[in-house]
């Protein structure tokens, strides 16, 4: 239950942020660096990175059966990639910081503007990038919190948004050999 409960308050501070940069952008007119950004972006979809080097989906994205609970569903708005030890975090495209932020119970978390694009990474230690910094796709930016009493695992919470819209980030990502 506390776990479900900080997940949804991350969730909820994520889905606030990104409603204030989508008003901004409605507001303010991109750079034409950030117009190309976006374009360069939406023209790479399945071809985007991965945001860590080794892992695998455990958590898709939509509604998924709860593990324990039959009759019960969750709504995912984003996927988990889980990795054992040491991982770091990459940019999955060049953009910019728009937040890093931390909610008490829980890790930090970042979130990088590329274009009309957001990515939203989560449960992060040794957070190396700051707010308006500009990052390029593959760049170092966090490492993944390794949970040493769960057998070393290491989850990242990953997410993708168009404008506001939550998106499928797996439809993204390049497909795994």
């Amino acid at each position: 239950d506390e776990k479900k409960r900080i997940t949804q308050k991350i969730e909820s501070e994520i889905a606030r942020i990104i409603e204030e940069e989508r008003k901004k952008a409605i507001k303010a007119e991109f750079t034409p660096e950030m117009k190309l950004i976006g374009e360069n972006f939406a023209d790479n979809k399945g071809r985007i990175p991965w945001p860590v080097e080794k892992g695998v989906i455990t958590s898709q994205f939509g509604l998924q059966k709860h593990p324990v609970l039959e009759y019960v569903t969750e709504d995912n708005i984003g996927i988990e990639i889980t990795s054992f030890d040491k991982t770091v975090v990459r940019s999955i495209f060049k953009g910019q910081v728009v937040r890093v932020f931390a909610i008490p119970g829980a890790n930090s978390s970042i979130i990088i503007r590329h274009g009309k694009y957001l990515s939203a990474y989560q449960n992060l230690i040794n957070v190396k990038v700051k707010q308006l910094d500009m990052v390029d796709t593959k760049q170092d930016i966090a490492e993944v919190f390794c949970d040493i009493e769960n057998g070393s695992k290491s989850i990242l919470k990953f997410y993708i948004y168009e404008g506001y819209e939550k998106v499928d980030p797996e439809l993204w990502l390049v497909k795994k050999r």
